[in-house]
């Protein structure tokens, strides 16, 4: 493997896990009033935001691994495409209480929670 190749991984490993840190981050920090705007339940966001803090725990220090073995790499793709489809479940199940803004929250947590995840699964792919 190039160490051109390397650092774009690692980048993208930077990228995601810091994403769902901030995410994590925020969701628990505003999860009251994110209820109200989205018309989603507290308890949900509460799970969506330790969902996003557990992942960032995982891919954080994988980011940081100098040697990342194959199977650490395909569980975080796993975890990103489940999490998509996850959200498009939710969405499904709460469409009915959901704000416009609410939608447009699952619609974009399946599109790039599920487009992250199909780029590293390319990455990887093609790397390892």
């Amino acid at each position: 493997m190039k160490s051109t190749d390397q650092l774009s991984l690692t980048k993208l490993l930077y990228f995601d896990g810091l994403a769902g840190l901030v995410v994590g981050i925020f969701l628990l920090a505003m999860r009251e009033p994110m209820s109200g705007l989205l018309g989603l339940p507290t308890w949900l966001l509460t799970l969506q935001g330790i969902l996003n803090l557990c992942y960032a725990s995982y891919s954080l220090p994988l980011a940081r691994r100098g040697h990342r073995p194959r199977w650490m790499l395909w569980t975080l793709v796993v975890a990103n495409l489940a999490y998509a489809l996850f959200a498009a479940v939710l969405l499904t199940q709460f469409y009915a209480s959901c704000t416009g803004l609410g939608v447009v929250y699952f619609l974009l947590e399946v599109v790039i929670i599920g487009g992250l995840g199909v780029v590293e699964w390319l990455v990887i792919k093609n790397q390892y």
